[in-house]
């Protein structure tokens, strides 16, 4: 492969400046800036008038679909001749038709480049679904799985005393679900589109699990003061622009001492790295959980027969407080939870790694990279791009800025039509990522060094191996 080496501009657009889609662009950026001469600059989701000022020869962004801004971004770069090049953020989608793989791209036209995906299985699907763009689906793995074999994280003595809890010693932390979808006007929408005309049940059923789920919880928490239970809200449970209390399977418990209940204060790696045991109803943070150490796994479940993900057959399952119990007495007796080194456990997490994240070497960035420098070749820089003027979009920028000004949280967030934008604010300087990257950029510049990466990805045979795995 031809390492680019003309002075490319991008902007690459972040929607916070710490989390998931963060996670899943900063190791692509690493590539980008080291490898490929991409000058990257970093853009707020919110500010898609910078395209025009910037004038930019890429866009580099997590996903096309995932929001209104997301997709609005990718229209007006692609109408306007810039290249966009995306990574999927939520990749690990089912395959049974029941999926809705446009999102908000409400003209199902995908502008970006390529379509990334994290697995042969969804590369398959989603070839066959649209065959008429087969030519764009590559498989590079999940990028922001990379981070397990790449960084270092915070010990649990280091959090803990952060928290002013060093009195304990045993930390048990629970991923939500998004249960707090069925209590806003927005995330009620959003299940009454996926599941149609059996919306109303699966809402009741969401529910009735919330309730199961919550007491299940609670009487843990009781009957364990000794124990730290890390209760982890989930990221998609409401969107950025509600400030509505949380209503979930958790905020009721966080009254309790022995409970610290957050939003999203904490990556999930730190989590993950602090605890001993990692719960949840059902997530894939549980595979972030076997990528990062041998830890057990605990799915919840009062009724175990729903449509949901593959994860739970790597994983174990209760479904109430006293079964949990005694999983979490065996692992706190023999540090271990037998039931996890089942033969058809084990092998159940290497066919799930592989069918979600598809590679577990850390290379999947670099995968990524390879498909990115591909449309980097083809692009001819400095040339005298015109950016059709938007008035929407620069308003949105003018507001932005001029909104900055007078804004006082304290004020904003009583103010109905104001407390929607307390997000914009609170994100837009996106002040975390220029850390973020030294920190992270120490540990990939080791990560290459030790694996001799430098000289490898200048070598077709290199590519061909990671590529065809």
């Amino acid at each position: 492969m031809e390492l680019s080496n003309k002075p490319i501009k991008a902007l690459c657009y972040f929607d916070d400046e710490k989390g998931r889609d963060v996670e899943i662009l900063l190791p692509l950026i690493y590539f980008a800036e080291k490898y490929l001469n991409i000058d990257i600059e970093n853009a707020f989701i919110f500010d898609i008038d910078k395209i025009r000022r910037r004038k930019p020869d890429l866009i580099i962004i997590a996903n096309t679909i995932g929001s209104k801004l997301h997709h609005q971004i990718s229209e007006y770069a692609f109408s306007n001749g810039v290249k966009v090049f995306a990574l999927i953020s939520e990749g690990n989608f089912r395959t049974n038709g029941t999926f809705n793989y446009w999102g908000y791209n409400t003209n199902k036209v995908y502008y970006q480049e390529y379509i990334c995906h994290w697995s042969e299985r969804t590369k398959e699907y989603l070839s066959n679904e649209l065959p008429e763009i087969k030519s764009k689906m590559v498989l590079t793995g999940a990028t922001g799985f990379d981070r397990y074999k790449i960084y270092k994280f915070e010990s649990k003595e280091s959090f803990l005393k952060r928290y002013q809890l060093g009195e304990y010693k045993k930390v048990i932390t629970y991923a939500g679900w998004a249960f707090g979808k069925i209590h806003n006007p927005t995330g009620l929408m959003e299940v009454r589109n996926t599941h149609g005309k059996n919306a109303e049940r699966r809402i009741k059923w969401m529910h009735e699990q919330q309730g199961l789920i919550e007491n299940i919880l609670e009487e843990t928490v009781v009957n364990n003061p000794d124990i730290l239970f890390v209760l982890k809200r989930h990221p998609n449970e409401i969107h950025p622009h509600l400030t509505q209390e949380d209503n979930n399977e958790m905020i009721k418990l966080s009254k309790y001492s022995n409970v610290l209940y957050l939003r999203n204060e904490e990556d999930v790696h730190t989590l993950i790295n602090v605890s001993d045991i990692w719960t949840a109803f059902e997530s894939t943070t549980t595979i972030e959980a076997w990528m990062m150490k041998d830890i057990p796994t605990i799915f919840i479940n009062p009724e175990i027969e729903f449509v949901r993900d593959d994860n739970y057959k790597g994983t174990v399952i209760v479904s109430d407080a006293k079964s949990f119990k005694k999983k979490i007495d065996e692992f706190y007796q023999t540090r271990t939870v037998k039931e996890m080194n089942l033969p058809e456990k084990v092998k159940a997490r290497e066919e799930i790694i592989k069918n979600v994240i598809g590679f577990a070497d850390g290379y999947n960035h670099i995968r990524a990279g390879y498909y990115l420098a591909k449309v980097v070749n083809n692009i001819q820089p400095n040339i005298n791009r015109k950016v059709k003027f938007n008035l929407l979009y620069f308003l949105r920028y003018v507001l932005m800025h001029l909104g900055d000004i007078f804004y006082v949280k304290s004020i904003f967030i009583k103010l109905p039509r104001f407390k929607k934008t307390l997000w914009i604010f609170e994100r837009y300087k996106l002040r975390n990522i220029e850390s973020l990257k030294q920190e992270y950029f120490v540990y990939l510049d080791k990560f290459y060094k030790k694996n001799n990466l430098s000289d490898k990805i200048k070598t077709e045979p290199f590519w061909k191996q990671i590529l065809s795995n």
